[in-house]
């Protein structure tokens, strides 16, 4: 794998088909080593050439991921062994936060870890306006774009911390701050996002699941979500799953849960599954104690005449141990998050812990 970085972030260059007719036409143009099927593209070489205004990066790629990749709808996930640890997260940096811990042993153990993000994290204008040095009234959907992009390639980094490649992960595309309305969504009209303007799934770094399966992505609607994460589950064949709580304080986060409980009944799983939590009350106050703090366990708290964590039993049903090596090796793949430690460093920092916990 070919590994260059692109402004301080890494960008893997996969392999690609070389009888492939893009291929040849793009090799002659940017020369590079070859690429392979499984890994994320080649947008920023391409970028300068494209108007995001005129014409989103995101429907460019969608639209040639098809015939570059040579894929025909339903090659994506089959004919696979079943995997170990499947780890579904609302967003990027939720599987660091959550699970990385769990990541790393499995990892370590030879075991088959697949992680499937199913937003693209481009829906927090905090974010977005600190990232592109903008008032949060002057953003745009471009805007919103280039923060999905550079989550996207965040994941990348931090579960590479984590010994996993960019094959072990997989976008949805769904909307962020907006998978709760997309679980509630009924009849044909779709969820569009008020961000990005999207009525229907996109990723930049790499194609969007369905997009890549089913030659086309897949609108706003509560029956493609499902159906996507259903086609997971039954392709990967996980022994475990794990998954944001449905306690969880933020509604993507709830939602996520939803998503993979429906998916669950539906398929007739019957593997383990393991919810986490990443929000319960102010973020000032999960998770406790504050900071990095990688020789203490998690705490429960009272706050204004409540416990926090809120609506989950406590202590957790499995605590797993992390060592302090371990919890640091955690802190630098929630480090690669640069684009969210502008805004909630303290937040993100305070899930170094010596343990992970999972209800």
């Amino acid at each position: 794998m070919f590994e260059k970085t692109y402004r301080n972030l890494p960008v893997y260059w996969p392999y690609l088909n070389q009888t492939c007719p893009c291929y040849l036409c793009y090799s002659i143009l940017f020369p590079k080593p070859s690429m392979h099927l499984s890994g994320p593209i080649f947008p920023i070489q391409i970028a300068p050439f494209l108007s995001v205004q005129s014409v989103p990066i995101p429907f460019i790629w969608c639209n040639l991921s098809k015939t570059i990749y040579g894929l025909q709808p339903g090659n994506y996930v089959t004919n696979t062994k079943p995997i170990d640890l499947l780890v579904f997260a609302p967003h990027p940096d939720d599987e660091t936060l959550g699970t990385a811990g769990v990541i790393m042993r499995a990892v370590a153990a030879g075991k088959r870890v697949h992680v499937v993000i199913f937003t693209n994290g481009d829906g927090y204008p905090r974010a977005a306006s600190q990232l592109l040095k903008k008032n949060i009234d002057e953003l745009r959907p471009e805007d919103y774009f280039e923060l999905a992009r550079v989550r996207q390639f965040e994941v990348y980094a931090a579960t590479a911390e984590l010994g996993l490649k960019p094959s072990d992960i997989t976008f949805l595309g769904y909307p962020d701050a907006g998978l709760d309305r997309v679980y509630k969504s009924e009849g044909p009209e779709p969820f569009q996002q008020r961000f990005t303007l999207m009525r229907k799934t996109y990723s930049i770094v790499h194609p969007d699941y369905h997009s890549l399966v089913y030659g086309m992505p897949a609108p706003y609607l509560k029956e493609f979500a499902l159906s996507d994460t259903m086609d997971l589950i039954r392709c990967l064949q996980p022994k475990e799953i794990y998954v944001t709580d449905g306690a969880d304080g933020h509604p993507d986060h709830q939602a996520a849960y939803l998503f993979v409980r429906d998916a669950v009944q539906a398929t007739g799983y019957r593997g383990h599954v393991y919810t986490y939590l990443i929000h319960s009350g102010p973020d000032s106050q999960w998770p406790w104690p504050r900071g990095i703090t990688p020789r203490l366990p998690f705490e429960a708290h009272e706050y204004k005449e409540e416990r926090i964590p809120s609506f989950v039993p406590w202590p957790p049903p499995v605590r797993v141990p992390m060592t302090e090596t371990e919890a640091i090796r955690k802190l630098k793949a929630i480090q690669a998050y640069r684009s969210q430690l502008a805004t909630d460093r303290e937040f993100l920092e305070s899930f170094i812990k010596n343990e992970e916990i999972f209800w």
